[in-house]
Formats: C-alpha cells, structure tokens, sequence
C-alpha cells in the first residue's frame, strides 16, 4: 500500500511538472509574440517618423529654392537676360538637391483670351480625341461667355454669362475636366498673359504642339535648336520658325512662376511654385502672385534636363 501512494504521488509530481513546463513555453512564447509586435511596432512609428522628417526637409528645401530662384530671376532681368524657358538648374541643399525652374507665364495658354483652336489643339496634345477635345474647349468658351462657330448654342437661347477665370485651377470645375486632364494641362495654362497667344520662346512642348499645324517633329525639332536661334537672333527669331503665326506673340506681362523640386537622400519629394509679377518700383520690384504645392510629377515628361549650377 505504501508503495502504491508513493507512485501516485510520484506520477501526480511529473504530470505537474509536466503542466508548468507547458505553461512555460506558452509563456515564452507569448513573451516572443508581444516583443515582436512591439518591435514591428517601433520600427513602424520609426520609419512613419523618417518619412516625416524627410517630407519636412524637403519641403523646406523646395520652399528655399524658390527664393534662390526669385533671387536668380530679379539678378539676370538686372543683367539684361529676358527669356527664361523653364530650364532646371540643379542646387544642392546639403544631402537634399534642389531643381530650380523659372518659368514666363508667357509661354503658356492664357484661359481668358486663347481662341478655341490653342485650346482644343492643347487637350489634343496631351492625348484627347479631336472631338472631345473640341468640346472642353467649348466648355472654357461658354464659362467665358464667348461664342464660336464650332461651338453648340444654349439650348434654351439664353443670353450668356460673362465669368472670366481668376486662377488657373478654376478650369477643373468645369464639365469634362477630371483629375487627370487637369494635372495634364496645368502646367500649361494660366490666367496672368492677357494674350491670344503664346510666346513659342519660353512655352512648353504640348502648348508648342496646341499651335494649329504643328506636329511633334517640327515642334522637337524647334526645342532642340530653340537656344541656338535666340542667341543668333537675339531673341525673335524663333518666332518665325513655327507656323499659323497669328498664335504667337511676345506678352506685355511678366508674370513668372519660380517652380522647385526637392528630393533628399532618402528619396523624399515635395515641389514647390511661386508665381510672381515684376514691377516697374525699385522698392517693390515683385509682387507675389500665388503660392503652390502641385504633385512632384505633374509636366515631368516635358521639362527640360536640369543643368548644374554653382
């Protein structure tokens, strides 16, 4: 008999030693999923954190490069330089570089004044059927309250409201336009020339292409050698080099946007624009027109290859 207690007693020992060396495991392992999570769980709020401090430094580097760019424009106009054709010009910002843009608002497509055929050939360029894009450009028409022949009357024969556009974003508004048609043709419209027509000197290729009777190899063609032909001329001979000349001209304003690109080491981004508007006042010669943040990649296709700078 005292032999039997003894067994059991020894067996009831080993089953619990059994149950808390289970128990211990569970334990550990427990102790190994929870560090785990809270290891994901640092790591997560670390790189949330690099990102931030990345988004920050290269906001704040694109913002200071507008300002070197505002302060390039006022130096070369001082110096005599008057086309700015939107060339990057690459600053390095510490680890951060830094391309730097100016950019004549001439050069683009003026939505109060530009006829029906510059903007429809624009919608064109950046890849809308000829129909479709005939009609957006009715659609800017009738916002303008203008008429066109190739334009529909309102249906009810109602006279037509006047309402002229105050910024470039306006456009999006309008029927047809979505998120990426606009994003397309931002970087080529704007409401600051009070022209008709474009300054082919300083525009960008899909406005050059917008132009009725372009097509893309006389337009390449003319990029590539648009540098040469100012510096023979001395700045109008290109003028003459694209046709339907009725659609080009050199603008009374001088509005420019000064547009800049960060990217830091740890490939951050942020673009930063600053439209400005020179004055004729020594004390005050710029006037700021509008500050923007548009996408990092909006017109990246067409921008010009950046060149490095001092």
């Amino acid at each position: 008999m005292p032999a039997e207690v003894a067994k059991s007693s020894l067996g009831r020992r080993r089953a619990e030693a059994g149950s808390v060396a289970i128990l211990a495991l569970w334990g550990v392992a427990l102790i190994a999923i929870l560090l785990a999570a809270a290891t994901f769980t640092t790591r997560s709020e670390v790189r949330i954190a690099e990102n931030a401090i990345g988004g920050s430094r290269a906001r704040l580097a694109a913002e200071a490069g507008t300002q070197l760019g505002l302060l390039r424009l006022l130096q070369r106009r001082a110096e005599g330089v008057t086309i700015f054709d939107g060339g990057a010009e690459a600053w390095q910002d510490g680890s951060t570089r830094v391309e730097i843009s100016i950019v004549d608002e001439s050069g683009k497509i003026d939505l109060n004044q530009a006829p029906i055929e510059l903007l429809a050939g624009l919608f064109v360029a950046v890849g809308r059927p000829r129909e479709e894009a005939v009609l957006l450009a009715c659609n800017i028409f009738d916002r303008r309250g203008d008429t066109d022949g190739m334009c529909p009357e309102p249906g009810d024969g109602s006279p037509r409201q006047r309402h002229l556009f105050v910024v470039p974003e306006q456009v999006a508004q309008l029927p047809g336009f979505d998120d990426s048609l606009y994003e397309a043709i931002a970087d080529c419209v704007t409401v600051a020339t009070g022209a008709s027509a474009i300054d082919p000197r300083v525009a960008p290729r899909p406005v050059l292409l917008a132009i009725p009777g372009a097509t893309p190899d006389l337009v390449d063609a003319f990029l590539e050698n648009r540098a040469t032909w100012r510096d023979l001329t001395n700045g109008d001979g290109g003028l003459n080099l694209m046709p339907a000349a009725a659609f080009v001209v050199t603008s009374p304003r001088r509005d420019f946007t000064i547009k800049a690109v960060a990217t830091t080491a740890g490939a951050a981004q942020y673009r930063a624009d600053l439209q400005i508007r020179l004055t004729e006042r020594p004390k005050t010669p710029y006037e700021v027109v509008a500050i923007r943040a548009p996408p990092v990649d909006r017109g990246q296709r067409d921008s010009a290859p950046a060149r490095r700078v001092p």
